[in-house]
C-alpha cells in the first residue's frame, strides 16, 4: 500500500495491514490514528468559524472525523469550529488537524468531529 508522509509529503510503500511506518525519506515514525475507515462521501456542508460561515464539501468521512475542500479562504490548524451538512440533517462541532493549500483558492484539509 503507498502512504504519504505527513511530514516530508513524499510516497513510500508499507506493507497491508501495517499500523506503524517509519518514513525512509526523513525518518519520521507514525502510526495509523484512525478507529474506522474512511467512507468515501460527498456532501455540502456549512462551516462557521468565529460566526463566519463558509460552504465546503466533503471528500470522506468516519465516524469522528472528515476529510474537506474549501474554496477562496484559509483555514488553520486547530481551528475550532461548527460544521453542519444539511443532506444528512447533522451538525458537530470539530477541530481541524491539518490544513493546505491544493491550488490557488482550494484548500483541503482534515477535521476531528468531536
Amino acid at each position: 500500500m503507498i502512504r504519504i508522509c505527513p511530514e516530508c509529503s513524499k510516497a513510500f510503500y508499507v506493507q497491508i495491514g501495517t499500523e506503524r511506518a517509519r518514513c525512509p525519506h526523513c525518518g519520521v515514525f507514525f502510526t495509523e490514528r484512525r478507529r474506522s475507515r474512511r467512507a468515501k462521501m460527498e456532501f455540502v456542508m456549512k462551516l462557521s468559524v468565529s460566526g463566519t460561515i463558509f460552504t465546503a464539501r466533503t471528500t470522506d468521512l468516519t465516524y469522528d472525523g472528515a476529510g474537506i475542500l474549501l474554496k477562496g479562504t484559509t483555514i488553520e490548524k486547530d481551528t475550532l469550529l461548527d460544521v453542519n451538512i444539511e443532506e444528512l440533517m447533522m451538525g458537530w462541532q470539530a477541530r481541524t488537524v491539518w490544513a493546505r493549500r491544493v491550488s490557488g483558492s482550494v484548500v483541503s484539509a482534515g477535521l476531528k468531529l468531536l
